[in-house]
């Protein structure tokens, strides 16, 4: 059986430096379903690796609350 990755792209409100990215980063990985995440702090994009174990609407659920625990905000 293959697995299925999905990458989803945001933008995330607050990051200034590498030190915020990191804490992103960290809060997305401890995730179910989550297998990486590339993060631009200069322009606050952040592209999220699933590791296809979690449907995308739940994988989204899982974005979301990752950042907000972190202190961030998910951009519009």
């Amino acid at each position: 059986m293959t697995t299925s990755t999905t990458i989803i792209e945001l933008s995330v409100e607050g990051m200034t430096c590498e030190g915020c990215a990191t804490t992103v980063r960290e809060a997305l990985v401890a995730a179910d379903g989550i297998s990486g995440a590339d993060i631009d702090v200069a322009t606050g994009q952040v592209a999220v690796h699933s590791d296809g174990t979690v449907p995308v609407d739940d994988l989204e659920f899982a974005i979301d609350e990752a950042v907000t625990k972190a202190g961030y905000t998910v951009g519009a």
